[in-house]
Parts: structure tokens; sequence; C-alpha cells
């Protein structure tokens, strides 16, 4: 008498896997959405880096020069009133909002907007440099808890105010000297960018608001 065999087919695994498909980011959609940004994150960090190298070969007397200077102005902000405090920290950061402002109104902007970053980032290291070589920890501390906060929201808004003006100074360089019947487009690109010129400008205050409070708060635990 014969047996029989139950045979009973087995699932193929290669059928029950789901593929997904990864998710892939485009080089060229990458670079026309952050290149800009990274590009002028990169010249502030370069100036950074360059402030930073200076302060650390700098003679002796530079680095007294540099002591007297914060000296002075640490002495003049703990007397002054508060508003002043402000005042005098916003003056700073409209310097630089306005001549990115200029460079986008202008053809040749978009070659010296990387400027307004580089010696932002330049003045920043060179600062935080002469800081620590000076008071060692305690000028880290004063650096990190007072100072840094407001800063990096001004280089940030900075950052983005470049990319604003790079993209209209390239668009009215393209006007003027390769499309003549690009007008329309500059025009209407030209009226946003005075709307986030003064978004950036309220962001700006709001920056030096936090550094007004943080000078008024920490300043004298430090000095």
């Amino acid at each position: 008498m014969r047996g029989f065999v139950l045979r009973f087919p087995r699932r193929s695994k290669a059928k029950n896997k789901v593929k997904i498909p990864a998710p892939r980011l485009k080089f060229r959609e990458f670079l026309s959405r952050y290149g800009l940004v990274a590009a002028y994150t990169l010249s502030f960090g370069i100036g950074m880096l360059m402030g930073a190298i200076c302060a650390r070969g700098a003679d002796s007397t530079l680095l007294e020069s540099m002591d007297l200077l914060f000296s002075t102005n640490l002495e003049a902000r703990l007397s002054q009133p508060m508003y002043m405090t402000f005042v005098s920290s916003f003056a700073s950061n409209f310097l630089f909002l306005l001549f990115v402002f200029l460079c986008g109104l202008s053809l040749w902007g978009v070659l010296f907007v990387f400027a307004a970053p580089m010696f932002k980032g330049f003045g920043t290291g060179l600062s935080a440099g002469c800081l620590f070589l000076n008071y060692g920890l305690r000028g880290v501390g004063f650096y990190l808890l007072v100072m840094l906060c407001g800063l990096f929201i001004f280089c940030f808004v900075l950052i983005l105010h470049c990319t604003q003006s790079h993209l209209i100074s390239f668009k009215l360089f393209r006007y003027v000297l390769l499309e003549k019947g690009y007008a329309e487009g500059v025009t209407v690109y030209l009226r946003g960018f005075l709307m986030r010129s003064l978004y950036m400008l309220l962001a700006s205050a709001v920056a030096s608001v936090v550094d007004m409070l943080l000078w008024t708060a920490f300043a004298k635990v430090f000095f």
C-alpha cells in the first residue's frame, strides 16, 4: 500500500518583501534650495576661523589693545541705561543689514555681499579668541552666556538677508545686461525683497533685545 505525501506550497520570501524606495535628494535640488545658505554660512565660518587664527597669533600689544577696548565697552555698557545697550547693539547690526540691502539694489552687489558675513565672522572669531586669551575660562563663560545668544540670532538673520540680496542683485544683473524683457519679474521680486528686508530688521531688533537683557543680567557675574 502506497503512502501519500502531502506537500504544501512554500511561500516565497521574495514575494513577501516590499521594497520601499529610499528617498533620494538630488544634488541639483539640494543646491537650488540650500546652496546659497550653505555658501554664506561657509563665508561666515571662514571669517570666524580667520579671526580666531589672528587672535591666536597676535602679539601682546594687540591683546592689550583689545583688552582695553573690551574694558572700555564693558564699563560703558554697565554704567549706561538698558535702552542704550539696545541702541548700541542695534546700530551695529543695522550697519551690516544696510550694507547687504544696498548690495541687493546694485547690479554688482552679488560680488560684494559675501564680505558682510565674512567680516562679521572675523570680528566674532577675533573677539572670542581675545576673550579666551586674556581671561581664560571666565572669558569663555562670558562669551557663551552673554554674547553668544544674540550673536547667533543676528548671524542667522544676516545669512538669510544675504541670500535674498544675492538673488535680487543677480536678477537685476540679468535684466540690465542679458534680458531686456525681464523688468516685470524683477519689479515683483523687488517688492518682496523690500518686505523681507523689513522683517530682517525686526528680527535684528529681537536679537538686540536679547543682547540687552543678557548684558544687563549676567555681565556683572563675570566682571
